[in-house]
């Protein structure tokens, strides 16, 4: 088994570029990581240092034991996935499955046994006699899947290889997907912009954003902890509310409510709340915390509406998740603030702020 080490990874093109800045990350064997991120934020060029195909300017990769930086990309014994599929068109799925076997000079009997043991993972068997041409978007791509789990690696990476297929599809294979590298127990490095596949494939999540790695994490924990507001709102969907409210003691003031700052040291002047569509509720009598105001816009989700409210006396709007079982446009609602859901972060820097 193998251990996939990154130390101070550093990727500069000149003094204007540095796509990657001082990354150190660890997967270890049977760990899932994700690199989350918007585009251009670094994260392919990350895989890319990892894979090989890119040098790095500084820092190492470390596979297993062995530092990896001078070792080409063939001799790195990796296997990638990539977005385009990369399958050879004039070959049927079993000869693409097996082309990394057939260059290594493997026995062919060796070769048709794990090609065979690969596609029936995959669902694929019916599929073996047929060309890329045949195939439609998913079988393509779990036949690359299967290219990559034949080789036996001590590293799998996968570059957003669910990309371009149809949700339906996407959500089928990315099904299988963590079934099947939870059975082969190896690092697995796998990059998206994608939340909902970083949040149910996931073990671990890195966010980047700039080429700096935001939180490392848990999804659960970068969800409900978000380390700082770039997170916060780059991961949940409907996204975050952000409302920046004056201070006054150890309160913030939002409409008619002073809201705790609970577990705060050195309260600042202003502070940014944070609170997600779907932690918001109707109020009751007994709720303390409480904004009230008119729906100006209603998004239909199926099960629940989207609705934007203007809160009194003010110019803020905010978004809340509510039941379909009313027409809610133009109408006065009050919204409860749970104390347990909000999040705090800094106005200057936008670091998470208290627990």
């Amino acid at each position: 088994m193998a251990k996939l080490e990154l130390h101070n990874l550093y990727k500069k093109y000149d003094s204007q570029v540095i796509p990657v800045k001082n990354v150190s990350l660890e997967v270890e064997d049977g760990e899932f990581l994700t690199l989350l991120g918007p585009s251009g934020c670094g994260k392919s060029t990350l895989l890319r240092l990892i894979a090989g195909l890119e040098p790095a300017t500084e820092g190492k990769v470390i596979i297993g034991d062995k530092n990896v930086n001078r070792v080409p990309p063939g001799d790195r014994n990796i296997a990638m996935v990539f977005q385009s599929y990369a399958l050879y068109p004039h070959m049927n799925a079993a000869e693409n499955i097996g082309t990394a076997l057939k260059l290594r000079k493997m026995p062919k009997e060796e070769i048709n046994r794990r090609v065979r043991e690969a596609a029936q993972k995959l669902e694929l068997n019916h599929l073996l006699d047929r060309k890329p041409g045949q195939m439609s978007g998913g079988q393509r791509q779990r036949v690359a899947l299967a290219r990559a789990l034949v080789r036996d690696p001590e590293v799998f990476l996968l570059d957003e290889p669910l990309s371009n297929l149809d949700a339906l599809l996407r959500e089928q294979v990315r099904a299988q997907m963590k079934q099947l590298f939870k059975e082969q127990n190896k690092p697995v490095v796998y990059v998206t912009h994608d939340q909902t596949e970083a949040m149910t494939l996931s073990s671990k999540v890195a966010v980047l954003y700039d080429g700096i790695v935001q939180q490392h994490a848990p999804p659960n924990r970068i969800y409900t902890h978000p380390a700082n507001q770039f997170v916060a709102g780059f991961v949940g969907s409907p996204q975050m509310n952000f409302i920046t409210l004056k201070c006054e003691g150890n309160t913030a003031i939002l409409g008619k409510s002073a809201l705790p700052l609970v577990d705060i040291t050195n309260v600042p002047s202003r502070i940014v709340l944070g609170i997600r569509p779907e932690d918001l509720h109707l109020a009751t009598p007994e709720d303390e915390y409480v904004l009230q105001g008119k729906v100006f816009l209603v998004e239909e989700l199926g099960k629940e509406n989207l609705i934007s409210i203007k809160v009194d006396d003010s110019d803020l709007t905010i978004r809340a998740l509510l039941p379909t079982d009313r027409n809610w446009e133009g109408d006065k609602i009050r919204l409860a603030l749970p104390l347990q859901q909000l999040h705090w972060f800094d106005v200057e820097t936008g670091a998470r702020v208290g627990k």
